[in-house]
């Protein structure tokens, strides 16, 4: 027997892997950018007082306003005192890292939409709107910071790459199951220096993974490659399944707020809108 034989299988399957996802991608970042033009205001929505070049708009004076900052023309031409606002323009990147592994390709639903593919559709469709605002965004370790025409899909072509490079400096949107132990999902944060970056964490789950659905006996199939476990009867153990998924809930959250990220959670079979737009809301800067 070959030895070499499992290791060239696991080959041909990441070859396999990296096939299909290249023929899924021009539809994912069109659904995307549909999903972008949809769930939530390009950049003209999104606007703020702050550093930049461009006008924004003219307001009263305010105590603690300096003198300079008092537009004196637009003012003679009435009896208050404007102040002319600038509109904010972002200087940081956002970077972007979905989890990748075996687990994120899980599906409840024959032929249905996997958590690694509602990941990578949210993913795009928030860098679609960073990039519409005039943003520059990057996939954690993948690819440089990208931006102007073309990014999204240089961005969408990351996905094929292994995680090798260094990524760059900017505020963080994590995609993900995190399923993950309590200590590893921390090591995880940690090594992408989340708490000086700041940004979002978005928790990912199939319906059957918050629900547990299943009754009688069941085979359960690990992603890792372990053998499968056998249940004779699942609903004998449906309680202390949700009630560890609960936990496993709240520790996403307690280890997103310690590292300074806002916590979003989702499931696949829900719309992807309100998950799009709550990301987004949690990279707003503070005004």
């Amino acid at each position: 027997m070959d030895d070499r034989l499992p290791f060239v299988n696991a080959s041909r399957r990441r070859v396999a892997a990296a096939e299909a996802l290249a023929a899924r991608l021009p539809a994912l970042v069109l659904a995307a950018q549909r999903l972008a033009a949809s769930a939530a205001p390009g950049r003209h929505g999104r606007r703020r007082p702050g550093a930049g070049e461009q006008f924004w708009q003219y307001r009263d004076v305010r105590d603690g306003d300096a003198p300079r900052s008092i537009d004196w023309r637009r003012s003679a031409r009435g009896e208050r005192l404007y102040v002319r606002e600038r509109e904010w323009e972002s200087v940081e990147t956002l970077v972007i890292d979905i989890q990748d592994h075996p687990g994120m390709g899980f599906s409840s639903q024959r032929g249905g939409e996997t958590k690694r593919d509602r990941a990578m559709l949210l993913g795009l469709a928030l860098a679609a709107l960073a990039l519409d605002g005039g943003e520059r965004v990057a996939l954690f370790g993948r690819t440089p910071a990208c931006v102007g025409p073309g990014a999204l899909d240089r961005l969408a072509a990351g996905f094929l790459l292994p995680a090798a490079a260094t990524p760059p400096p900017g505020r963080l949107a994590m995609i993900g199951d995190f399923l993950d132990p309590a200590d590893a999902l921390a090591a995880d944060l940690a090594r992408h220096g989340a708490a000086a970056r700041g940004g979002t964490l978005l928790h990912l789950l199939d319906p059957a993974e918050c629900e547990f659905p299943y009754r009688g006996r069941v085979l359960f199939e690990v992603a890792t490659g372990d053998p499968p476990e056998d249940i004779a009867r699942a609903e004998d153990v449906a309680a202390a399944y949700r009630a560890r998924i609960a936990a496993q809930r709240a520790l996403v959250v307690g280890a997103a707020e310690a590292a300074r990220l806002v916590p979003v959670f989702h499931r696949t079979d829900a719309s992807p809108g309100p998950a799009l737009a709550a990301l987004r809301a949690a990279l707003e800067p503070v005004a």
